[in-house]
């Protein structure tokens, strides 16, 4: 039968190649809220903003974002701390790792400068770059730096010791006037005169009196003046001494920035924005009040830009002042992953104040007491996982939190008989759960006040509390899986670090015949000392990552059969050489793919992706060799639909197109790509299309199999180009035909290959 269908399918086939263009297989998603740096180009009339997850775009008076730059297209390093226009329109960008990114305003060329970043300095932060003439000057975590703006090279070197200020002060802003360069320092105020070689000390004239003494964040130029600004107040010098500000509700406050416009001096004291008249320091005007205010700036009408820690820049739009930002997620910390059936991904903020948030393939939607005040008293989500149509959010302090299409449901000691904690009843730490095989929702806590740790929701607010066992103690219990046999499979922490496993036998609300045992630390090794994460991949066994590489427990019914000679858990091994090499990563985070491959997350060495048996290393991934963002790796989550796997970090969450996709029920059409196939090519052909466990045949049009392969079990396939015999396949156009093992389902499509 299949070689009849072969044959009509030939005869019908037309040749005609189907066009392709690869796309990059990455992307980043990072906060651009937080604003560090503000920069204004005159001449095009457009607002620079650099944040801690990369550098955006505003037209200036109308708000619209026309560009955002990452990692991904230009940027070094997504965390900016500075931006400064040199004289020719060239945007210099300072990171905190040193790196300079230079963007062209006029054509968007970039260059780069990694001196700094490449050095063995201990502080590489570029606090602040200030322009004088041709030379661009930095202040650095370690002092001050001086770059020629033509030539891209450093004069003079590391100005390291200013007067009598330590050796390696930290400079966190510059301003110059009458040929003085201004420094504020961890310690003071210092100034010399830049036509002369500050690296010698003795150039350098210090301040650290009255305010100045520590701290010194703050310097701006205005009216003939130098203005400072410190933790513990506001100064300013008028070529001969220093002065407090002559207004006493700001000579002493914290003062975060200063930026002169015009005829006025505007800074930001404590949580509020002041302006004063060049006649009248006194006299201030508030201008704009928040906590989170971090930096000013100004546009070619002496318009005042402020940027914020979390809410972008304030500007104004069509006359009216406006928080302006790019639709991203609340923060760069993205503490653990989860993607319910719809292909939204949830994500939890880990941090106290940073709550969840969602993102449907176009825009963020972040919730928080504020946004959503259902979510309950708190915004401190460290874990969420989804299933059977809903989203738990589990909040350290406000209780689990269920979301379920648009209904928005917290439970907490106030509303269920969810416990508290010892010290505060109304504390509910839930830290991680997981649905069973018949739907009910097991949550975890981190501590108690009821004796039981684990709670099981049947439903209507029906929850079902299990006393902890002896062994136990005082453990925390946080990540839960469950395996076919409806085991529940929960990370302990804390006084008693390892593996709780939990069988109810079927009977939620009888206790006498639930079964359990615990893998402690020793069981996997002397040099395990915490468990960080666990799953059940598709063969039903239990993996389990630690901070010496993973085990995996391949029997995990019988830990139920008897606790008390439960298996042994196994280390896993990758072969090199025809040696299996034992894998000792610290592993923070585990999950495995549609193809049964596993993906491992490190403390501080990026992801490893094994084969589905963990004997072979595929891919690693880190921040040397892709644009990852991080090398430690919080959580990982791979779409069944697209195939795409995403990397929660603290820098932001990176995704990664992958092959490996949930097979289409019913055979279409085999779509290759690219198509024609130019070999030898650094590239596999991607088969595209193809049910479950299907084989593959590379068939010439006169019938001629050249090559046979299977999937490895998902949607696409590769295929290298060679035929059987290991040779590569000559020019001309090929029939793809894809069936399933009884022949009973067959697809094709076809592929036009070009020897080079």
């Amino acid at each position: 039968m299949f070689k009849r269908c072969v044959l009509f399918l030939i005869f019908f086939l037309s040749v005609n190649s189907i066009s392709f263009s690869q796309n990059n297989k990455w992307e980043n998603f990072t906060d651009f809220k937080s604003i560090t740096s503000i920069a204004f180009d005159p001449v095009k009339n457009m607002i620079y903003c650099g944040s801690g997850g990369g550098l955006f775009v505003v037209e200036n008076g109308t708000g619209n974002i026309t560009a955002k730059f990452t990692n991904l297209n230009g940027l070094i390093s997504n965390e900016i701390l500075s931006l400064a226009f040199d004289n020719n329109r060239r945007l210099w960008i300072g990171a905190t790792d040193g790196s300079i990114s230079i963007l062209n305003a006029d054509d968007q060329s970039w260059k780069y400068i990694y001196d700094i970043k490449n050095s063995t300095e201990s502080n590489k932060f570029i606090n602040f770059m200030h322009l004088s003439g041709n030379f661009m000057f930095l202040a650095t975590g370690y002092g001050i730096q001086k770059i020629s703006v033509n030539s891209y090279t450093f004069v003079d070197a590391p100005y390291y010791k200013l007067g009598a200020f330590p050796i390696n002060t930290a400079v966190f802003s510059l301003t110059s006037f009458n040929n003085v360069l201004y420094a504020a320092s961890a310690t003071g105020i210092a100034y010399g005169d830049i036509s002369t070689n500050l690296n010698n000390p003795a150039l350098w004239q210090t301040y650290a009196g009255g305010a100045m003494t520590n701290d010194v964040r703050t310097i701006e130029t205005f009216d003939s003046k130098i203005f400072a600004g410190s933790n513990t107040g506001f100064s300013y010098y008028d070529g001969t001494n220093w002065f407090p500000y002559p207004n006493s509700a700001v000579s002493n406050a914290k003062t975060v920035f200063i930026k002169s416009a015009g005829n006025r001096i505007y800074f930001i004291s404590g949580s509020t924005i002041y302006s004063a008249d060049r006649n009248d320091l006194s006299s201030i005007t508030q201008y704009q009040n928040s906590d989170s205010y971090t930096v000013l700036s100004k546009d070619n009408s002496d318009m005042l830009i402020a940027g914020l820690s979390n809410n972008g820049i304030y500007t104004s739009v069509n006359n009216n002042y406006k928080l302006v930002f790019p639709n991203s997620p609340y923060t760069n910390v993205f503490s653990q992953i989860s993607i319910d059936e719809n292909n939204t991904i949830w994500v939890a903020g880990g941090l106290v104040n940073n709550g969840f948030y969602s993102f449907d393939g176009v825009s963020w939607e972040n919730y928080n007491t504020v946004s959503h005040p259902e979510i309950g008293n708190g915004n401190w989500f460290q874990k969420i996982n989804s299933g059977n149509g809903q989203v738990w959010a589990y909040g350290f302090g406000s209780g689990p939190t269920q979301i379920s299409g648009n209904t928005i449901t917290n439970f907490n000691p106030t509303n269920s008989i969810l416990p508290g904690v010892s010290n505060n009843v109304n504390f509910c730490s839930s830290y991680g759960g997981a649905f069973d095989n018949n739907q009910v929702m097991w949550v975890t806590f981190f501590a108690t006040n009821s004796g039981s740790s684990l709670y099981a929701y049947k439903g209507n607010n029906q929850w079902v509390g299990f006393v902890n066992p002896s062994f136990m103690g005082g453990a925390s219990l946080s990540e839960t899986v469950v395996d076919s046999y409806n085991t529940k499979w929960i990370v302990l922490s804390g006084s008693r670090s390892g593996v709780y496993f939990f069988n109810e036998n079927g009977s939620i609300d009888n206790p006498s015949d639930d079964v359990f045992g615990f893998y402690d630390n020793a069981d996997f090794g002397s040099e395990v000392t915490n468990v960080n994460d666990i799953i059940i991949e598709k063969n039903n066994e239990v993996w389990i990552a630690t901070n010496n590489g993973v085990f995996i427990i391949s029997n995990p019914f019988g830990a139920i059969q008897n606790p008390s000679n439960k298996p042994r858990p196994q280390k896993l091994g990758i072969i090199s050489g025809n040696i299996r090499v034992p894998f000792t990563e610290n592993c923070i985070s585990i999950t495995n793919d549609i193809l049964n491959e596993k993906w491992i997350g490190t403390e501080s060495n990026g992801v490893f992706h094994l084969s589905s048996d963990g004997a072979t290393l595929l891919e690693k991934f880190n921040t040397s060799n892709s644009p990852i963002l991080s090398n430690k790796i919080n959580s990982i989550e791979v779409s069944n639909k697209t195939g795409i796997a995403y990397f929660g970090t603290q820098k932001g969450m990176s995704s990664l197109k992958t092959n490996a996709i949930e097979p289409v029920q019913d055979f279409d059409e085999i779509i290759a790509s690219p198509n024609p196939y130019l070999i030898p090519s650094g590239v596999n052909l991607k088969i595209d299309g193809l049910i479950e466990n299907s084989t593959i045949k590379i068939i010439t049009l006169d019938g001629r199999i050249i090559n046979e392969f299977d999937s490895p079990g998902g949607r696409i396939a590769s295929w290298n180009g060679m035929t059987s015999d290991n040779e590569f396949t000559p020019t001309g156009i090929y029939i793809i035909v894809a069936f399933n093992q009884d022949g009973s389902k067959v697809g094709t499509g076809k592929v036009a290959i070009v020897r080079k």
